[in-house]
């Protein structure tokens, strides 16, 4: 309960430092503005504050961890509206950086989710909660994504079945955001020639003549399925298809060979009519942090470096 209570007192003073409207701190003079609400009742029980620092307390001595830590220690500063991503790396770095505000290491740390469970991990760890509004401008985010290009590090999202209303269009427009962006990764997601799917989101009214243009294009070397929201995927999703928050459905393109270049699949698939978004992230600049079983690597798009790390 006293660490609970601590966690609660190290939250509260992290949020008043946030007016009830508050705008980014910008020598610029940009009029962008980000909105939170302060919550009167606590989103979990008492025994959450356990169970979360239990969960980090095992998952120390992984690389992935190390690899969530470096991102968190080297990037995150005070003051700063940070775009919080969705996947295992992700839910560690947001712990973490929970753990580190109620230590006091940062302040005024405003968080922007990815999408639900990032909000709900942020809610549990203590860390102040903002809306997109008005374009703001985000200072740094991190994300997990399903695999990365190496050199380019264009990467996909999106791959794994929606729940609730989280949304690509929601994570690809958090990310653009950044001005600092970094990918937190396994090595074995990092590699030239990706292969599996892409998710690409298109209008529902007319999503067949859409995905019928989509096979077109890559006639040969990928197969089209419409996603279903349960049961098993298939060419038209069965009589469930996922229906995304804003009302589209999503298209799984799964590439039977090596994807040459991810750059390339991108600008066809904005060619066609009916596609409204896609799982291809592409940031320029932006870093990767690689975590293998030696440690962790960081690398860069521009130009192209590596620094090792333990």
């Amino acid at each position: 309960m006293a660490a609970t209570a601590a966690a609660a007192a190290a939250a509260a003073a992290n949020l008043a430092c946030f007016p009830q409207t508050w705008k980014a701190n910008n020598p610029r003079d940009r009029q962008r503005v980000i909105k939170w609400k302060r919550k009167t009742k606590s989103p979990s029980p008492s025994l959450t504050a356990t169970a979360c620092r239990c969960s980090l307390s095992q998952s120390q001595t992984s690389p992935l961890f190390q690899a969530a830590k470096h991102t968190i220690d080297t990037y995150v500063k005070s003051g700063m509206v940070i775009g919080l991503g969705s996947g295992q790396a992700s839910a560690m770095a947001i712990q973490y950086l929970g753990r580190q505000i109620r230590a006091g290491a940062f302040e005024c740390v405003l968080g922007i989710p990815t999408s639900i469970v990032s909000a709900s991990e942020a809610a549990k760890a203590g860390i102040p909660l903002g809306e997109l509004e008005n374009s703001p401008r985000i200072d740094f985010a991190f994300d997990d994504v399903d695999m990365i290009e190496e050199r380019t590090l264009i990467s996909v999202v999106g791959r794994q079945r929606l729940q609730g209303e989280e949304s690509i269009i929601q994570e690809k427009l958090v990310l653009s955001m950044a001005d600092q962006l970094v990918f937190m990764v396994t090595e074995n997601q990092y590699k030239c020639g990706l292969e599996g799917s892409i998710p690409v989101v298109v209008e529902s009214l007319n999503w067949l003549e859409t995905a019928e243009e989509i096979d077109d294009l890559f006639l040969g070397d990928a197969e089209v399925w419409r996603r279903p929201s349960i049961g098993q995927a298939g060419p038209h999703g069965g009589d469930f298809p996922l229906v995304t928050k804003e009302g589209h459905n999503i298209i799984d393109v799964i590439f039977t060979s090596p994807i040459a270049s991810l750059a390339e699949v991108a600008e066809s698939l904005e060619k066609v009519d009916g596609v409204v978004e896609h799982g291809v992230v592409s940031k320029f600049p932006c870093k990767a942090v690689v975590a293998s079983d030696s440690g962790w690597s960081i690398v860069d798009n521009i130009p192209t470096n590596a620094v090792g790390g333990v």
